[in-house]
């Protein structure tokens, strides 16, 4: 599945379906947008910074954190052989970004 980031087609790891929901990798579409993520192994934490909105994402946790605001995911994060995904419209809700599939084709938007 093609992503288009901002109006470019990316090259990025396919997302992944799982129970019936796409679930992207967190890291890399945070970098393709311009941000950074740090990964708290202890905690199993993520923390990816956008601009001024830092999200920190725990595995297993339909709940983020977005700058002091709870913001609940459907679904929730997972890390598997050492990537963190997330449910594709995880940006929206935690970003503001528009998100949508149409098609074969996932986007992401201001």
């Amino acid at each position: 599945m093609p992503y288009v980031i901002n109006g470019q087609q990316q090259e990025i790891q396919e997302p992944v379906e799982r129970n019936g929901r796409h679930f992207v990798p967190l890291a890399a579409v945070v970098e393709t947008l311009g941000g950074t993520v740090t990964w708290d192994n202890s905690g199993k934490t993520a923390s990816a910074t956008i601009g001024q909105w830092t999200a920190h994402v725990r595995d297993g946790d339909t709940t983020v954190d977005v700058n002091g605001q709870k913001v609940t995911l459907q679904d929730a994060p997972y890390v598997e052989n050492g990537t963190m995904y997330v449910p594709w419209d995880f940006f929206h809700w935690a970003y503001g970004y528009k998100t949508n599939i149409e098609g074969d084709t996932l986007y992401v938007h201001l």
